[in-house]
């Protein structure tokens, strides 16, 4: 079925968004235009917001001084630093496999390095597609095909760039047409690529076709990767998107507020019965003087410096602290070791994020079988590599285990329960080691606890 047409754009502006704010470039980055005094006046569209009673150039001058700290990013890295920790288990048994994999998307990245960058856009965004496309001329021998890589070669496709879609009744595409590139005599030209079940083409924006063929796949080559249900899905760490856009104009808000506070107003004592044109020539002369245009003048007492009053900035930097905080909730970022939050606390956020990891894991192993599906199918290879992603994560925090080692050694417990202990440690903090070398880690645990514990009967 194809999405309702109003749904469809909230949909594509969505995932355009989320991908600014992982990015930290589209409306994150404005460009400030200037005028021949290189004073700013004018700004491209912003993420910033501007205020009701703004004008053009305090507005673009606002946007000069705004910085985006991508928060974003940081928080969906340390997400797939945790998967990529783990390695993927793969049996290719077939030499055109391993070269596939070698070279996985044409640009002489392999399947891992494809799968790291792929994955840090599917978690912002909840979506992503990918495209399993053969070379459209195949000649020679296999040797030849496998020395010029005439093989498939996958390519995401950001959704944000996906113009019209059908899905089947057995859940896969019906027709995807995108957004993308052709290299036209040497300069990359703007297309719309459109694959369906049977065939393929690229025309240009006025619909005129500049290249088609047909395939023998039988399916769409096209698949689609959601974190849970069909798509199009906006994963659970796409409102951190709301939150980093938040975050850009707190930024930028106390930026104003510290900058008034700073510059402190002169103010003047004057006669109340002095002119305005007597006012005026006393203020030019202090400007002079002093060297300063932020002048105000009263009748009354000595002159003084006014000073805004701190209050403003101060509710901003507690908001400021909470929007931070919030983004981490989401993004189920473990607390520092100098944070107050309990260990209970701690610890339901450990098992939390295990959960996501082993949930995530199960998804990209999924769009990866059907990755070497159709790609076995461009080959006509019956068999398929096994794969297995990771599934156990022992993400824990190793200073509440040492502890926890030291409470057991002072309880007398006994020394299989000590071992386990300092073995659990190791393997959360070695998570990433082949299990070759875990085995070694723990057979040093066992040899020196023996040679301890003999020392100690000798003794005795």
């Amino acid at each position: 079925m194809k999405p309702h047409k109003n749904s469809f754009q909230r949909d594509q502006s969505r995932f355009k968004f989320i991908g600014h704010a992982l990015h930290g470039d589209g409306n994150f980055r404005p460009t400030v235009f200037y005028d021949k005094y290189d004073r700013a006046y004018d700004v491209t569209e912003s993420y910033l917001v501007r205020y009701p009673r703004e004008s053009l150039e305090k507005y673009a001058r606002r946007n000069e001084l705004a910085f985006y700290s991508s928060p974003f990013f940081r928080v969906v890295s340390k997400f797939i630093s945790y998967v990529t920790g783990k390695p993927v288990q793969r049996e290719y048994n077939n030499e055109i496999y391993e070269q596939v994999a070698e070279n996985c998307d044409g640009k002489h990245n392999s399947i891992d390095v494809f799968w790291q960058d792929f994955m840090m856009e599917s978690k912002a965004r909840g979506s992503m597609m990918l495209l399993i496309d053969m070379p459209k001329s195949i000649e020679g021998t296999l040797a030849d095909q496998l020395q010029e890589r005439q093989l498939p070669y996958w390519t995401p496709i950001f959704p944000e760039l996906v113009k019209e879609y059908r899905v089947g009744e057995d859940g896969l595409f019906d027709f995807v047409e995108f957004n993308g590139n052709l290299t036209i005599d040497g300069e990359e030209e703007p297309v719309i690529w459109h694959f369906d079940r049977d065939e393929w083409w690229v025309e240009d924006h006025e619909e005129k076709k500049l290249d088609q063929g047909a395939h023998p796949l039988g399916v769409c080559p096209i698949i689609s990767f959601t974190e849970f249900g069909d798509y199009p899905c906006f994963g659970p760490f796409s409102p951190i998107a709301d939150l980093a856009k938040r975050l850009f104009n707190l930024d930028s808000e106390l930026d104003e507020i510290l900058r008034s506070q700073t510059f402190s107003i002169l103010t003047m004592q004057v006669p109340e019965d002095t002119t305005d044109e007597q006012r005026l020539e006393a203020a030019r002369a202090v400007g002079d003087s002093i060297g300063t245009s932020n002048l105000m003048m009263h009748t009354g007492s000595t002159p003084t410096f006014i000073a805004p009053d701190s209050g403003p900035a101060d509710i901003y930097l507690k908001r400021i602290d909470q929007v931070q905080q919030q983004i981490k909730d989401i993004g189920l970022v473990v607390a520092q070791p100098e944070s107050r939050e309990s260990g209970i606390a701690m610890e339901m956020r450990f098992h939390a994020i295990n959960s996501e990891l082993a949930k995530f894991c199960v998804r990209m192993e999924d769009i990866e079988r059907k990755a070497w599906e159709i790609t076995a199918k461009w080959l006509g290879i019956d068999a398929t590599p096994d794969i297995g992603w990771p599934r156990d994560f022992n993400i824990a925090d190793v200073e509440k285990e040492l502890m926890m080692l030291e409470s057991m050694q002072r309880a007398v417990m006994p020394e299989a329960v000590v071992d386990a202990q300092q073995k659990k440690i190791v393997a959360t903090q070695f998570d990433g080691y082949e299990q070759a070398q875990m085995e070694e880690l723990f057979d040093a645990i066992d040899t020196e606890n023996a040679e301890a514990r003999m020392e100690v009967t000798t003794d005795g």
